[in-house]
């Protein structure tokens, strides 16, 4: 029997139509929504599939100090846009908080969509991903750059061991983690009919200049995210090729080179994004295709790693895909996307999200 059953119990109605209660106890019985969420600036054009991450704008003057600079600009490269040549960018752009706006960087050597983005050693580097084959389709590229400035020159770095896109990345005890993802079925690697996922895990070593493969994911899928977390990298979410989308929350502790499944996710959402804000992981959006003609979740979502549990936060104010988050400072960045399931709708938001 609830609240409410008991109190008109007592007060002889035996109805729930006879008990009126105040507005007031209405407002309390409604439960506020977990944190709060502010529109920023626009990013310079509409990006989706994106992986931005932090690294920082270095001040002329602490260019000799041996103290590490923090990180204090959020910085995206490439990603689909609706314009343009293939419509796949090369742009790399960044955002300061303390101004609240966006300015341009040195572009990528060339246009990719899905590249990854992860800080690593005082060096940002930029890999995997799609480029526009010159037969027409989207070929996965095992390209590797990296720049220690955010103006300055992308230099090649040791390429992937083979073509790998849509992979969940991180940075974690000084090397580069990339977990999953798609990669060609075979010979042939042109057109999405091509792609397998692949459980495939690798660290690269920036001493050795060399990939290493580590203990494979334990489910194989596309299109999730990754987050460091308490010196351990979770994977979470995503989808597969044929089956659709996957709850699977999965970590991997370097230590002992050993992957252990997490409670799963509330829903199942691929081409979701996530950060770690505090002592808890945020994952926000993505997209499903079926049932109908499928649609973007608003959903978002707070887990906590102590206690292997999920909870509902505040939903997006602007649901959509293909999106990045970005810890910086006290805040997460919800950045790019798009609005509608597939290629339209793509949009230049920026949501800051608190708690």
């Amino acid at each position: 029997m609830t609240r409410f059953d008991r109190r008109a119990f007592l007060c002889g109605t035996g109805s729930l139509a006879a008990l009126t209660l105040p507005s007031s106890v209405l407002a309390h019985d409604t439960p506020k929504p977990i944190g709060s969420w502010t529109p920023l600036a626009d990013m310079p054009f509409p990006v989706q599939e994106i992986y931005p991450a932090p690294f920082r704008k270095t001040d002329p003057a602490s260019v000799k100090s041996l103290k590490p600079s923090a990180y204090n600009i959020i910085v995206n490269a490439g990603g689909l846009t609706p314009f343009g040549d293939n419509n796949v960018s090369n742009e790399v752009t960044y955002y300061d908080p303390v101004l609240n706006e966006w300015n341009f960087g040195s572009s990528l050597p060339e246009p990719r969509h899905h590249i990854a983005l992860t800080p690593n050693n005082g060096f940002l580097f930029a890999y995997g991903g799609f480029a526009r084959d010159a037969r027409g389709g989207w070929q996965m590229r095992t390209d590797c750059w990296r720049t220690n400035d955010i103006h300055g020159v992308w230099s090649r770095a040791t390429s992937l061991p083979h073509p790998q896109a849509e992979f969940a990345a991180a940075s974690l005890g000084g090397f580069i983690h990339i977990a999953g993802g798609r990669a060609p079925s075979g010979s042939r690697n042109l057109d999405w009919s091509d792609h397998i996922d692949t459980d495939e895990h690798w660290i690269y070593d920036p001493a050795a200049q060399r990939w290493v493969a580590l203990a494979p994911l334990p489910t194989a899928r596309n299109s999730s995210a990754g987050v460091v977390f308490n010196g351990v990298f979770y994977v979470i979410g995503g989808r597969t090729v044929s089956g659709g989308n996957s709850p699977a929350v999965e970590v991997y502790d370097p230590l002992s080179d050993r992957w252990e499944k997490a409670r799963p996710m509330p829903k199942a959402q691929g081409g979701l994004a996530a950060a770690a804000l505090g002592d808890k992981i945020y994952v926000f959006g993505g997209e499903y295709f079926s049932p109908g003609d499928g649609g973007v979740f608003a959903d978002a979502w707070e887990y906590d790693p102590r206690t292997d549990q999920w909870r509902s936060i505040a939903a997006m104010p602007r649901p959509r895909h293909g999106l990045g988050a970005v810890h910086l400072g006290g805040s997460i960045y919800v950045i790019g996307g798009a609005a509608k399931v597939g290629g339209s709708e793509t949009t230049a938001a920026l949501d800051k999200f608190e708690i």
